[in-house]
């Protein structure tokens, strides 16, 4: 009877992770977050500064089709429909654009203070002022945040991407 005792003694032996094996989980989670949470930072930021372009979307086709009309790129009041007293402010928002505005060339998107890019701008001009329908290109911030539809030469040229 003492053998049955023996071993039933023994098989109680606790199961469960040592403190080494907690220790590499952690630093694993930590190397794998030191990583992840850069990378959402720039994908968030990528993905406000793409709101830029969503919200001047109907300001790009008003200025192509009135570049159209007239032969040359309208002036800040064809386009404002006011006597240069908004100083080209076209009344548009969205969640992270806190203004647009347009001086006759351009079109400057300032965020606002919901987004990570606070106070910083981004110039939206006509890849050829000759062609305003050709494409857009974007400038003012980090290349690595520009949303792709008007990131370089390279792409968006006409209109297969929707932008403009």
């Amino acid at each position: 009877m003492q053998t049955t005792a023996k071993n039933a003694f023994r098989n109680l032996k606790q199961g469960g992770f040592t403190l080494i094996e907690l220790m590499i989980v952690v630093a694993i989670i930590g190397v794998l977050a030191s990583i992840a949470v850069p990378q959402y930072q720039n994908y968030t930021a990528r993905a406000q500064a793409s709101e830029g372009l969503s919200v001047t979307a109907g300001v790009r086709a008003d200025i192509a089709e009135q570049y159209s009309l007239l032969g040359r790129m309208p002036k800040q009041q064809e386009l404002t429909n006011d006597d240069n007293e908004s100083g080209g402010d076209l009344d548009i928002e969205g969640r992270y654009v806190s203004s647009v505005s347009y001086d006759g060339t351009d079109i400057t998107v300032t965020f606002g203070d919901a987004s990570s890019l606070n106070g910083k701008t981004m110039t939206i001009a006509p890849r050829s002022e000759s062609n305003p329908g050709s494409g857009w290109t974007c400038s003012g911030l980090d290349t690595g945040l520009l949303p792709a539809g008007c990131r370089g030469e390279a792409t968006a040229s006409g209109g297969d991407n929707n932008d403009g």
